[in-house]
């Protein structure tokens, strides 16, 4: 296709930006365990800690809202164990920068089971979500950051950890 109206070239390019989002996911296994052991977690009880420079009361609210959800319906073994997750990673929205030039957030940490009479350890991992966005609709998408970067960190934990 040539373009030799360079004003539908930068039209059309600004258009493609407006609509530019990306989401991400890690994990990386600190000290696994095997899938029995796994599949015998019911986790009846969630503790999170925000760690960050500026610790952030409303998600770790969310957080844990979130985990308490998603964990309910993906470790139902018959072990009770203690979900910890440490927040070390968490990059707020901007929102005038995302719409400007861009802009990523980010959420990560470390999420260690315990069983809940021994303290014994049941596996730790180090999970992170990430979403990128540009423009007006990346913008309106992540305007909940906080609870759209928590709901999908509670999954990752479910479906790659849990269920792996």
């Amino acid at each position: 296709m040539s373009y030799q109206n360079p004003e539908r070239a930068i039209s059309l390019g600004m258009a493609c930006f407006m609509l530019a989002a990306c989401a991400s996911s890690d994990l990386v296994k600190v000290e696994p365990v095997s899938r029995g052991q796994m599949n015998s977690i019911k986790v009846t009880r969630v503790e999170v800690v925000i760690d960050t420079p500026r610790p952030n009361p409303e998600l770790q609210s969310t957080l844990k809202r979130e985990l308490k959800a998603q964990l309910a319906t993906c470790a139902r073994g018959n072990t009770p164990h203690v979900a910890h997750v440490i927040i070390n990673e968490f990059e707020e929205q901007n929102v005038a920068k995302s719409i400007l030039i861009g802009n990523e957030i980010e959420l990560g940490g470390r999420v260690r089971f315990t069983d809940a009479a021994s303290g014994a350890p049941a596996g730790e991992y180090y999970v992170k979500e990430s979403f990128y966005w540009g423009g007006l609709v990346g913008a309106a998408i992540m305007s909940n950051a906080t609870k759209n970067l928590s709901r999908d960190f509670a999954k990752s934990v479910c479906n790659k950890v849990l269920k792996g």
